[in-house]
């Protein structure tokens, strides 16, 4: 056996560059690979034959050889992904900057401790202060770290610190590493598999190198997160603070990264640089020679290393049971048992299955793609149904397909079954949906890792228009630049698609050139939406504040039609001088001063008062006049408080006549009016208290309330969430957080072309207390139709 693998080693190293394996070799690949059963890891699919299985593993079908890529094309193409790399997590980490101040605000107000309520804040700080310093440290950094991954480079700070390599290493540095660490994984977890393979391989195939390993290609979580650490160093050098940046910078990593490796990955592959990409068989470290390394890969193949699996018995048992259970689910489909196709759905949504994007099973049946094809080219009828079509479509699959085939498109049906059910989607996306149903399903055929892989081109274009559709802000009248840019997209796509992935690629462009445009519309509107919910958090909070100083300048004598007035109507005009008028603080101190004349005017009065009184009326009769404009007060409940305050002092004025003689009141009063006619407020004991017991009353009635579990589900919203509201008739409407005030008080929800609605935070509270407003559903629409889709049957 040692011979046998010798001999195919010497004679695959020694072929010609981009020369595919002669049968002979191919033959001696295979011998060698059986003859190393018990030393290798076999690279595998539950889903592929046994016969599939060792074409793959012998070669038996690899593509002709990619063409040989000159030297300048080489160095062109680095430097255009270098630059790609680059310049899209630069803009990731300004996108990121743009939103942290807000989203970490909102944790530190949810944070408990003190301490790390600090760190939060003071985190907020360095982002406000240094952005800008932040977004070009990182690009300056990252660049270090890109090109030193790429070319084996050492960065400056590396050289620089050769010399203290044998000091013991400082304990915050070691868990600043294992927080790097840690961020890290977290932000692999959420990478899609086949594109980070695309960027190991490629890219070392463009170096003319082995392969990266997963940790180590030029842009993997730890070299961003590296570059960033690096950009904060001395701009947050407190730890803790470092560490709530660097924690608020990972969902906005982790979501950004996949595109920059798809960018890469097209970007190589439109250039012949691996476009496809092979599994192959792979020795495992513990199965090599002392002392032999993992071999470069043959031009236009990459060798992925594989984890550890059980013994070859074991293993090719497994298989077999895979492969048994699936062509028993074909059988059953055929057989019309209805879980059956369920089974198959959870099967081949299973990423560990089918969730690679060169999977080593059959292709479809060439019938039915042309029948498909005939199908994507007809006319549509104006008349012709859905149900017409998915019939169609299903008799095309049970007549020209295989039992594989037949299960991809009754499961694509059923998916769209699910996406035409969802009451979220305006029906005219969801007509334009519909017309991709046959695409959709040519493009599953082609590539059966549209159920298991989330990156799936076709999958992502269905998800973008989804997005796109059901935000509660955008304009989805049928006549709308939106829907009519959708349907031109969708028009588009029809027409172009064949065979080639790359069409939704394109598509999927053309749709973000469409969003930009949508979102400076929105922009616009929602500048207005904002600067109205602030000017109504600032009237709020001047509400709150008139309230105060009502509450210490009212007497006990102060008749109730009064107080209930001062606090109901009063505080607002107060709470409009100060945000409204020209000169915030002359009309705050005027407004002021009408409201102590008012409770002057109701207080006790001895006789040599009445002259005084006689003679200011006009002035607190005129000025609140003026105050009760901005409030809205209704015509006949302004007649009333005024026809009341009439009868009041008409029966003050007789009153003091007919006791000419009496003596002054002995209930002192916060407010006084001097001979000259000046208002004084001197603030008493008892107005003390009466300020302290409308604050425990009125001021903070959440203080003494205790709310169910809609206050934990309000304080997590952040903006942009999006919450389902009941409305009369049964009906629901989803609306987006568009803005949540600094204190967390107002919240102001919108949805086009209603103007935003605003809720204090108490009822948001009720709201979600009551049932009637929930969090809206997050994730993709396909994921979970596909989800429905492969639920067991209830029983």
């Amino acid at each position: 056996m040692g011979e046998i693998e010798t001999a195919a080693r010497l004679r695959f190293v020694d072929r010609p560059r981009n020369r595919p394996l002669a049968s002979d070799d191919r033959l001696l690949v295979a011998r060698s690979a059986a003859a190393r059963a018990c030393g290798v890891t076999f690279w595998q699919d539950h889903s592929m034959s046994t016969e599939l299985r060792e074409n793959r593993l012998t070669g038996a079908e690899d593509d002709a050889a990619e063409p040989v890529v000159d030297q300048r094309r080489r160095f062109e193409l680095l430097d255009d992904c270098r630059e790609i790399v680059i310049s899209q997590l630069a803009r990731v980490v300004s996108e990121a900057l743009d939103r942290m101040s807000d989203e970490l605000v909102a944790i530190a107000m949810r944070e408990v401790r003190r301490d790390a309520q600090q760190a939060l804040l003071d985190a907020v700080a360095v982002v406000r202060e240094h952005r800008g310093d932040i977004a070009l440290r990182f690009r300056q950094s990252f660049a270090e770290v890109v090109e030193q991954r790429m070319f084996n480079r050492s960065r400056p700070s590396e050289d620089r610190s050769a010399t203290q390599a044998l000091s013991l290493v400082d304990d915050d540095e070691i868990e600043d590493r294992i927080a790097l660490e840690r961020l890290a994984k977290r932000s692999h977890d959420r990478l899609d598999p086949d594109q980070v393979l695309g960027m190991r391989a490629r890219l070392a195939a463009l170096l003319d190198r082995d392969w990266f390993e997963e940790n180590d290609h030029p842009a993997s979580p730890e070299a961003v997160f590296d570059a960033l650490q690096s950009a904060l160093d001395a701009l947050a050098p407190a730890a803790e603070v470092r560490s709530a940046l660097l924690q608020a910078f990972e969902p906005h990593i982790s979501a950004g990264l996949n595109d920059v490796y798809s960018s890469v990955n097209e970007r190589l592959m439109s250039n012949r640089i691996l476009p496809t990409i092979r599994p192959r068989v792979v020795a495992t470290p513990e199965s090599r020679a002392p002392g032999q390394s993992q071999r470069a890969a043959p031009d236009g193949e990459a060798l992925a290393p594989v984890p550890a699996r059980p013994a070859p018995f074991e293993h090719a048992h497994q298989v077999q049971a895979g492969l048994d259970a699936f062509d028993a689910l074909i059988r059953q489909i055929a057989a019309g048992q209805p879980s059956a196709r369920r089974s198959a759905a959870r099967m081949l949504a299973d990423p560990a299955t089918f969730g690679m994007a060169d999977l080593p099973i059959p292709s479809p049946e060439p019938p039915l793609i042309e029948a498909l094809d005939a199908l994507q080219a007809m006319p549509e009828a104006p008349g012709t149904g859905r149900g017409e079509m998915v019939t169609k479509l299903l008799e095309q699959a049970r007549d020209k397909g295989s039992a594989l085939d037949q299960v991809t498109i009754e499961i694509v049906s059923l998916v769209f079954d699910y996406i035409y059910s969802d009451r979220r989607l305006p029906d005219f996306v969801k007509q334009q949906l519909l017309r991709l149903q046959v695409v959709a399903m040519k493009a599953a055929l082609i590539d059966r890792s549209f159920f298991a892989r989330r990156q799936h081109p076709m999958r992502r274009l269905i998800d973008r228009i989804s997005e796109m559709a059901i935000d509660p802000d955008a304009d989805v009248g049928p006549e709308s630049s939106l829907c009519a840019g959708i349907a031109g997209i969708v028009d588009w796509t029809i027409e172009h698609f064949e065979a080639d992935l790359g069409t939704f690629e394109e598509a999927i462009r053309r749709l973000d050139l469409l969003g930009h445009a949508e979102d400076e519309r929105r922009a616009i509107r929602m500048a207005e939406i904002t600067r109205e919910a602030e000017r109504l958090e600032a009237l709020t909070q001047a509400q709150e504040d008139a309230h105060a100083e009502i509450a210490l300048r009212i007497d006990p004598v102060t008749p109730a039609f009064v107080r209930e007035f001062l606090y109901r109507w009063w505080s607002g005009a107060l709470a409009h001088a100060r945000v409204d008028a020209d000169d915030p603080h002359g009309a705050w101190g005027a407004a002021l001063r009408a409201g102590e004349l008012l409770i002057w005017s109701v207080a006790p009065k001895a006789p040599d008062e009445i002259a005084r009184l006689a003679a200011l009326l006009p002035k607190l009769i005129g000025g609140l006049m003026k105050g009760l404009q901005a409030v809205g007060m209704e015509t006949p409940e302004r007649e009333r408080f005024f026809n009341e305050l009439l009868q009041w002092h008409t029966r003050a004025i007789q009153d003091a006549k007919l006791n000419a003689g009496r003596a002054r009141p002995a209930v002192t009063s916060a407010v006084r009016v001097g001979p000259d006619g000046d208002i004084r407020f001197e603030p008493q004991a008892q107005s003390a208290a009466s300020a302290d017991a409308w604050h425990a009353s009125v001021a903070e009635p959440g203080a003494r309330r205790t709310y169910g579990p809609g206050e934990a589900r309000v304080d997590a919203l952040q903006r942009g969430d999006l919450v389902e509201l009941d409305a009369a008739g049964g009906a629901r409407h989803t609306l987006r957080v568009a803005w949540i005030s600094p204190s967390r008080k107002l919240y102001v929800l919108t949805r086009f072309p209603d103007a935003g609605r605003s809720l204090s935070r108490g009822e948001l509270i009720e709201l979600f207390d009551s049932g009637r407003a929930r969090r809206a559903a997050a994730g993709s629409m396909l994921d979970r139709a596909i989800e429905a889709v492969a639920q067991p049957e209830a029983s």
